[in-house]
């Protein structure tokens, strides 16, 4: 028993200095502390920072179409709630133009980057300045089934998650993109946005317009191809016989398709709980010699005293 205990009383004492080390480490290597007003977001997450820069909340107010609409109607202050990050309506004044990383990630930690920045990936923040969208969301069965905004569109870009609306569609549904690739909507070069998001009030892109995120498919949309099909019957139809190959490759981009995730930040306390590991391991290994050598060197002095 005594034994056992001097092994691992020594195995404890020989770890100090690995944590010792580590941790030393871990300081010098960590970044220093940054206040939070002078973060640099850019400095660290350069690829975060341009996909952010080129989308369409990184150019919420400085873009030339919007700020056109916005003096053509007199500057009205409420836009400025959704094209400016941090808007206080009392004073009239904003934090920083455009949607910034502060309007996901905040409160800002003082003590970041050591520490994580907290992060809002839900679809209600979003739906505070989308509000169209997300009340037709609401009533989908993407909501249902647990889908949010960013399980489609890019945290940073704001972009689908894909390379067109076919290949993002068919990561989940695979059989109906599948089957779908071999009709005649598809020869036509449709995509499933075409009929399941249609454009509502006005061209996407100007003013307020949106897509119909209830993904429900509307009569408007077949009468937009198909108005006077059920009164002609004289209607030459594009059929199945007539889709060509080139319009059967719509899964070719689905294995491509990747989903780009945060990178989440390693706390310096699991490398001093490894070396304290490997330090206790090296201690359990070293004790019997250490103990055979003071029992020869210490234990003969010991006798001889005596």
């Amino acid at each position: 028993m005594k034994k056992i205990m001097f092994r691992i009383l020594f195995s404890l004492l020989f770890a100090l200095p690995f944590i010792l080390v580590t941790s030393a480490w871990a300081q010098a290597d960590a970044p220093a502390q940054t206040a939070a007003e002078d973060l640099d977001c850019q400095s660290c997450h350069p690829a975060f920072y341009t996909s952010w820069e080129h989308s369409h909340h990184g150019q919420a107010f400085t873009d030339s179409t919007f700020k056109e609409s916005w003096q053509a109607q007199g500057e009205p202050t409420e836009c400025l709630a959704c094209h400016t990050t941090g808007y206080d309506p009392l004073t009239n004044t904003w934090l920083a133009e455009n949607i910034t990383c502060e309007a996901c990630h905040s409160p800002i930690s003082e003590t970041h980057p050591n520490s994580p920045m907290p992060t809002n990936r839900s679809s209600t923040l979003c739906g505070r300045c989308h509000t169209e969208t997300y009340f037709e969301w609401q009533v989908s069965t993407h909501r249902l089934n647990d889908l949010d905004c960013v399980d489609c569109h890019g945290q940073h870009s704001t972009s689908l998650k894909a390379e067109d609306a076919n290949a993002l569609c068919a990561s989940c549904h695979r059989d109906q993109s599948s089957n779908y690739a071999h009709t005649a909507h598809s020869g036509e070069g449709l995509t499933c946005a075409d009929c399941h998001l249609v454009t509502l009030d006005g061209d996407l892109g100007e003013g307020h317009a949106f897509r119909d995120h209830s993904f429900n498919v509307q009569l408007s949309a077949c009468n937009a191809c198909h108005a006077y099909d059920m009164h002609d019957p004289a209607e030459v139809h594009t059929t199945q016989a007539d889709t060509t190959d080139e319009h059967l490759d719509a899964m070719a981009s689905v294995e491509t398709l990747g989903v780009s995730l945060d990178p989440d930040p390693v706390s310096p306390v699991y490398f001093i709980l490894l070396a304290a590991l490997i330090g206790m391991a090296f201690g359990l290994l070293l004790a019997p010699w250490i103990e055979r050598w003071y029992r020869r060197n210490v234990g003969i002095d010991h006798e001889s005293k005596k």
